[in-house]
């Protein structure tokens, strides 16, 4: 008796356990997500959309695919810190090496407030200079803490400069990315999200037919998902 009993026991503390794992899990960031002005794309794990660039106007041997968002973090006893997040997806078809300082990026808003300079990411460890070789391709971020005077609801648009080099050529990326007001999508910690927009829908087909989805918003168009989903914060 004694001994089913402390089996209740220890099974009620790991359920206990659980939900409190559960709880603690569901406390990450929030994130702001934005659209390219120009040229979007479908979207990439855990993004919305994406902007497609070739490089340089020459050769364009080098395609560059970019997506933002902000990201909101609330820490103890602390304020909230705000980021944002560039993600480069970049393919270098040509002989010559393509290159990217991030201390050269900066992000300028609606009201020509600058924030310059960024932390460059590759699976999570910090790195310098990008530098992609010919025939190769690689994936990173371009990280840039906000100051605490620039909150996401305020910003309509931003643009991204992100100055690079092809061989011995100079190139200004410079790109326009709007925020977007409400969106509904797959957590990335569990599904692939994907984004459909804008209305009319130039990029279907829909693979996810009722009752699985769409939803739809008046100004970004259907979005097929289905099962787990929220809305991010702005």
């Amino acid at each position: 008796m004694r001994i089913n009993q402390n089996l209740t026991r220890a099974a009620g503390r790991m359920l206990m356990l659980g939900a409190f794992a559960l709880l603690a899990a569901g406390c990450g960031p929030e994130y702001v997500y934005f659209r390219p002005a120009e040229n979007p794309q479908g979207a990439s794990p855990g993004w919305v959309a994406q902007g497609r660039y070739l490089l340089p106007p020459d050769t364009q041997a080098v395609s560059v695919d970019l997506s933002v968002r902000g990201v909101i973090e609330k820490k103890k006893k602390a304020e909230e810190t705000r980021s944002l997040e560039v993600r480069f997806a970049v393919r270098n078809r040509g002989p010559q090496p393509w290159t990217l300082d991030p201390a050269t990026a900066k992000i300028i808003d609606d009201e020509g407030r600058v924030t310059a300079g960024a932390r460059a990411y590759q699976d999570k460890s910090l790195i310098g200079v990008i530098a992609v070789p010919g025939a190769a391709q690689t994936t990173f971020l371009l990280v840039f803490t906000l100051p605490a005077n620039i909150r996401f609801e305020e910003l309509g648009s931003l643009r991204v400069v992100w100055p690079s080099r092809y061989g011995d050529k100079a190139i200004e990326g410079n790109t326009k990315f709007i925020r977007i007001e409400e969106v509904t999508y797959y957590s990335p910690d569990y599904y692939y999200p994907y984004y459909y927009g804008p209305y009319p829908y130039p990029y279907g087909p829909y693979p996810y037919p009722y009752p699985y989805g769409p939803w739809y918003d008046p100004w970004y168009g259907p979005y097929g998902y289905g099962g787990y989903y929220h809305r991010h914060r702005h």
